[in-house]
């Protein structure tokens, strides 16, 4: 049985357009080493699975897909956190959204404040979560903003979307 988080985070990217429970699986591949080669293509809902502490975590945890093809947001890669960090949401006041957006087609604003050569706050830390050689950071003093995004000594800045991007 599908836990509530699950079926939230799943139903928040239906709503958006980011496909569908039945697409799960979908958009497998290694990963690349550095932030771009890993979501200069994004995958389709659900993305790749992200890891923990050494476990796979759910979706509803963390999930880094494509945007929606109807709305042409395709390239933009939507990261969604499960917050406080490490919780399975059931209701989207308790996720929060990250959008990377190269090409500017969700919004110029997330586009202009996205960062692809950015560097680490001193009070940067990891949060625990990987995709492959890809890390994620959080700041204390903006994480109301964004989060980073770190591959080596490749680092990105992606921005927060608040309220939630949905298309319909």
């Amino acid at each position: 049985m599908e836990s509530p988080g699950v079926a939230l985070i799943a139903g928040l990217l239906v709503l958006a357009g980011c496909g569908s429970a039945a697409g799960l699986g979908e958009g497998g591949g290694l990963p690349g080493t550095t932030v771009a080669a890993n979501f200069a293509s994004p995958p389709q809902y659900p993305g790749h699975a992200w890891q923990r502490n050494g476990h796979e975590v759910p979706p509803s945890e963390v999930v880094a897909a494509a945007g929606p093809e109807h709305c042409g947001w395709q390239s933009a890669t939507f990261l969604t956190i499960g917050w406080p960090l490490g919780t399975q949401p059931e209701t989207a006041e308790h996720a929060r959204q990250y959008i990377r957006d190269p090409n500017g087609v969700v919004s110029q604003d997330l586009h202009a404040r996205l960062g692809f050569h950015a560097t680490l706050p001193a009070d940067a830390q990891p949060t625990g979560y990987w995709y492959g050689a890809v890390q994620l950071y959080t700041s204390a003093s903006n994480v109301d903003q964004s989060v980073y995004l770190v591959a080596g000594h490749d680092v990105e800045r992606w921005p927060r979307s608040n309220p939630m991007t949905l298309c319909s």
